[in-house]
């Protein structure tokens, strides 16, 4: 029977669209109406996870077998990771926080960087919905890939004709001003602060000495500054590649500081964009649960927060971790070359509607796709709750139900 349903949201990437139309014949989707290939892709999962097999060393087993191992590896662990949990629904992340404080384990969502920087400066940001109808002015540093989705560019075309509006783009790789560009500032990493330090100083009308040792062009600088003084609404959606390296947060810190002193005299925010085919993750509800937003560990009984120390990317790559359970679809994001290569040779448990062939996992919990198969809440990157609708069914458990029962059964032994 043909059944067609309106303003379904898509939980693929940090936008979470939430006005797709989706078909089904009440077992499977037969036509979805959104211009995003990304997008397509994420609702296909609804029947490529009902193939999945739970098993243990890749051998195919019950899931109640292999529920049972899960138990015993973590019961064997002595500094157990839980991390992902990107296109999870709430629900999901809160058993996953559950499961670590019983167990003392250490959860991560790859937020530290962001998380460490705004605890120090504090944060100005918005909706999605202000910068539409809003911002006259839109830098993107280090997120073109958001840039060019096509949802986000729907988004913005919505008011193009309402409002005079410029863009910026800041990244390592000159932007075609052909494409809906005003100006692009081609900058070698590394020098993202020495930027930042140069705006500031030339909005205080300090004068600086052409630096071209570092990628930064005065010209190019004077011009910017120019758009901001121009502007009353300014939003800089800051990306992946802002967020790299050791000192991803001063980077942050920085930025904020910038934000600070352009909202002296004219509105200015910004917007952390996660990576390809990313939410928000769980920092929102790490932060209601627990009182932090990520690297938190429970080995003393009760939560602590280092940021450096009880980063998954440090755990990983000091080898300081002997489990890894990975939740979600997406539970890879963040990670550096060197965490994914240390994550090879630990023992891991996956649960969530995909496998990864890459990894050899002891134990794999295949789940249904919460927005799909479960309802539930994801954040869009601006910070809105937006709910998740079930409309499918499925043999398979949802990633809560899966966390939930390893608890059961770790308290029973």
């Amino acid at each position: 029977m043909k059944n067609v349903i309106e303003d379904v949201a898509c939980a693929s990437c940090c936008c979470v669209c939430d006005e797709i139309q989706v078909t089904t014949d009440g077992q499977q989707i037969t036509e979805v109406q959104t211009p995003c290939l990304q997008g397509q892709a994420w609702f296909d999962r609804s029947s490529q996870s009902e193939h999945l097999e739970p098993s243990v060393k890749g051998v195919a087993v019950s899931h109640l077998e292999a529920i049972q191992r899960a138990a015993e590896l973590i019961q064997q662990a002595q500094s157990p990771l839980i991390y992902g949990m990107y296109q999870s629904a709430t629900d999901s992340q809160r058993a996953a926080i559950s499961l670590a404080d019983q167990i003392g384990a250490t959860i991560d969502t790859g937020a530290a960087s962001a998380t460490r920087a705004l605890q120090q400066v504090g944060e100005a940001s918005c909706t999605l919905g202000e910068v539409r109808s809003r911002a006259d002015l839109i830098i993107y540093w280090g997120a073109d890939a958001f840039r060019g989705t096509e949802c986000h560019r729907n988004s913005l075309n919505r008011r193009a004709a309402d409002l005079p509006r410029k863009i910026v783009t800041i990244s390592g790789e000159e932007t075609d001003f052909g494409d809906n560009v005003d100006q692009s500032i081609s900058l070698e990493p590394g020098n993202e602060l020495e930027l930042i330090w140069s705006l500031r100083a030339l909005l205080k009308d300090i004068d600086l000495e052409e630096n071209q040792s570092a990628g930064l062009s005065t010209s190019d600088l004077q011009s910017l500054v120019s758009l901001i003084r121009q502007s009353q609404y300014i939003v800089i959606f800051f990306g992946p590649e802002f967020k790299r390296g050791p000192f991803a947060h001063r980077n942050i810190e920085a930025l904020s500081l910038l934000v600070r002193e352009i909202q002296a005299e004219r509105r200015c925010h910004t917007l952390n964009v996660p990576g390809v085919g990313e939410t928000r993750g769980a920092e929102t509800v790490l932060a209601w649960q627990t009182g932090y937003a990520a690297s938190v560990n429970f080995a003393a009984g009760y939560p602590r927060y280092s940021p450096r120390e009880y980063s998954a990317n440090q755990l990983l790559e000091q080898t300081e971790t002997d489990l890894c359970i990975l939740v979600g679809a997406q539970p890879l994001s963040g990670l550096s070359e060197l965490a994914l290569e240390r994550l090879s040779e630990t023992p891991l448990i996956l649960t969530g509607p995909v496998a990864f062939e890459q990894f050899k996992t002891e134990v794999f919990l295949p789940t249904g796709v919460s927005g799909i198969h479960f309802p539930g809440v994801v954040y869009r990157l601006d910070g809105t709750p937006i709910p998740l609708r079930g409309y499918l069914p499925t043999g398979l458990p949802s990633e809560a139900d899966v966390l939930s029962e390893i608890r059961a059964l770790l308290k029973r032994t």
